[in-house]
Formats: C-alpha cells, sequence, structure tokens
C-alpha cells in the first residue's frame, strides 16, 4: 500500500468510530510497525455506535479513545490535553480529519439549519483541529 513506506509514531483521526475512520484505526494496527499511539476522536466514546471502536481499543493498549467534537473549540482544547499526557511533549505526527457529515437535501428541501451544521461540521472543524 501506499502508506506502507509510512512510520508514524503517533495519529490522531477524527471520526473514528465508523466508517473510513474505524477503517483507518484497522489499517494503522495492521502496518507492520504500527504506531505507539493511535488517538481515535469520536463524538459518543461510550455510545452504541462507538462498540466496534471500544471492542479494538480494549485488544490493543495502543489505540487511546477520545472524546471529541471537532465543532467545539472546548471539546477540542479538552482532547489536545489528553493527547498531550500521553506523546509528553513529542508532539503528534499525523492528523487525519476524517469526521464528516452528509445530509441529503434537494434545492427546495435544503435549510439554513442543515447548511451551517455541514459547514461548521466539514470545513470550519478541520481548520479548528489544525490550529
Amino acid at each position: 500500500s501506499s502508506m506502507a513506506g509510512l512510520h508514524v509514531r503517533s495519529v490522531l483521526v477524527t471520526g473514528a468510530n465508523r466508517g473510513i475512520g474505524l477503517g483507518l484505526i484497522q489499517h494503522f494496527l495492521r502496518m507492520p510497525k504500527p504506531p505507539q499511539w493511535i488517538f481515535a476522536g469520536c463524538r459518543d466514546p461510550k455510545g452504541q455506535r462507538a462498540k466496534e471502536l471500544q471492542n479494538l481499543a480494549s485488544k490493543h493498549p495502543n489505540i487511546i479513545i477520545i472524546p471529541l467534537e471537532v465543532t467545539d473549540p472546548a471539546s477540542i482544547k479538552a482532547a489536545v490535553a489528553k493527547v498531550g499526557e500521553h506523546l509528553e511533549g513529542s508532539g503528534l505526527n499525523l492528523l487525519i480529519n476524517n469526521a464528516g457529515i452528509l445530509k441529503l437535501h434537494t434545492l427546495d428541501t435544503e435549510t439554513l439549519e442543515d447548511m451551517r451544521e455541514v459547514y461548521t461540521t466539514n470545513t470550519i472543524g478541520p481548520l479548528l483541529m489544525g490550529q
């Protein structure tokens, strides 16, 4: 794979509880030299939709599940502190801004609220995470 030559000590994946995010966590686990730290960010770590991620984390001590709402600066700040505790000043090597939402609408049914939520999550969220 194209990531085969990549040696990552620490990675944070947002939206890690299902879909592509969960797939990325599984991919990192399968690497010949898996990251020392895999931070799995998700909105509701204890929820039903994070069951599979919880199972993985119980088997792999290098997976740290981080409660993370990418649209909430306070949540991001708390996540940064939690990640920092594990990294002990060494810095995060890789951030994968995977969290995103999709609201399917036609022009007739589109709402300001849904447009705002999509933009906040998919555009502002990665900006805040990058900062």
